[in-house]
């Protein structure tokens, strides 16, 4: 199923980073595979996060992402295996990324796309795309009609909040798709949290998640080590009076992938009910 991760003003609602936490978390918490893409087709924030997971830079290689897909659609050769054989893997079996392009030349997404959101489905469980709220408007709206679910990625500024919910700026979220709301780089000591957000714009619970605002998060993301962190963070222990920074990022990014899971109705088994099997 296809999951559109889009927000409505570049950068302040940490669209990919959200994106990039939920899809690996996913993946290392299920059985279950998932592909990654974007719409900006250069290579960008999510080859730069993953870069660490291969074997060296340059297996990000000019035969592979994009420009590949590009050479099959052209020659009408795009097929299922052309898609999973020119992903990148981060995670075996559960977690790849299709690339942007390394080329100089101009692409058209609105023509490569739809090949990819046809044929995705036989090797991969779910598809996250990552919009960026600059693309083409053909290419966001492209995304949009065949998403089964779109996730708005907002603030906790209140101006943005009320311009998007209350000015009636949510073009071009389609009326007719489920959409849930993901707060980026969330401050869980802000006066304007996710209950008094919820309350204010009369959403419902089961809407809204969030991605807390972690520096180890951040720096993960800067220094190309984004798997490293995330199962590190996995592993903190909650201790009796004391909060755990790593604790509460991963419950809460669990928590926001679990929103898409229900919404989509999928049930994937877990590692924790293979482990004691």
């Amino acid at each position: 199923m296809l999951v559109a991760f889009w927000g409505p003003a570049q950068g302040q609602g940490r669209t990919t980073s959200n994106m990039a936490a939920v899809a690996a978390t996913l993946a290392l918490d299920h059985h279950i595979r998932v592909l990654m893409t974007h719409t900006h087709l250069e290579r960008g924030v999510l080859e730069h996060v993953f870069s660490q997971t291969r074997t060296t830079l340059q297996s990000a290689r000019t035969s592979g992402g994009m420009d590949a897909i590009e050479r099959l659609v052209q020659c009408g050769m795009l097929t299922p295996e052309g898609i999973r054989d020119h992903a990148e893997s981060i995670l075996k079996d559960r977690l790849e990324l299709l690339g942007g392009s390394t080329s100089a030349e101009k692409h058209e997404t609105e023509l490569l796309l739809p090949h990819i959101f046809k044929d995705y489905r036989r090797f991969y469980d779910l598809l996250f795309v990552d919009i960026s709220s600059e693309d083409n408007p053909d290419v966001v709206s492209l995304v949009m009609e065949q998403a089964d679910l779109i996730v708005v990625n907002l603030n906790q500024n209140q101006v943005s909040l009320n311009s998007y919910f209350l000015k009636n700026n949510k073009d071009p979220v389609p009326k007719t798709k489920p959409v849930l709301y993901c707060l980026g780089a969330y401050e869980r000591t802000s006066r304007f949290n996710r209950e008094r957000i919820i309350k204010q714009y009369d959403l419902k619970k089961k809407e809204v998640g969030f991605i807390p605002h972690h520096i180890g998060y951040m720096d993960a993301q800067n220094e190309r080590r984004m798997v490293q962190f995330l199962l590190k963070a996995r592993e903190a222990k909650s201790r009796f009076l004391e909060f755990s920074e790593d604790g509460y990022f991963t419950g809460a990014v669990r928590q926001m992938g679990q929103l898409i899971l229900r919404t989509l109705e999928i049930s994937p088994v877990s590692e924790l009910d293979v482990a004691n099997d």
